[in-house]
C-alpha cells in the first residue's frame, strides 16, 4: 500500500509568534491532553514557559517537531 500527502491551503498562514497553551493546541488542532503530552516530551529542550506563554524559539521547536498546523494531511491511497 502506498500513501500520498495532500497539501491543504490555509485561509491564513501559520504565524510564528508567542502563543499561550490554549492558542497553541487550537492552532495544532489537537486536544489539550495531547498537546500537554507533546510538550512534556520536549521539556528538556523546550525549557520553562514564562508567564504561561511559549516564546518564538519554543513555538519554532514545537513546529519543527510536530509539523506546521494544517499544512500536510496524510491520506491512505
Amino acid at each position: 500500500m502506498s500513501q500520498s500527502a495532500k497539501i491543504v491551503v490555509m485561509e491564513k498562514p501559520f504565524e510564528v509568534r508567542p502563543y499561550n497553551k490554549k492558542e497553541m493546541y487550537k492552532q495544532m488542532n489537537v486536544s489539550k491532553y495531547i498537546f500537554t503530552k507533546w510538550v512534556k516530551a520536549l521539556e528538556p529542550t523546550l525549557g520553562r514557559v514564562l508567564g504561561g506563554v511559549y516564546n518564538v524559539r519554543q513555538v519554532t521547536l514545537i513546529i519543527e517537531t510536530y509539523g506546521v498546523p494544517f499544512q500536510i494531511v496524510n491520506q491512505a491511497a
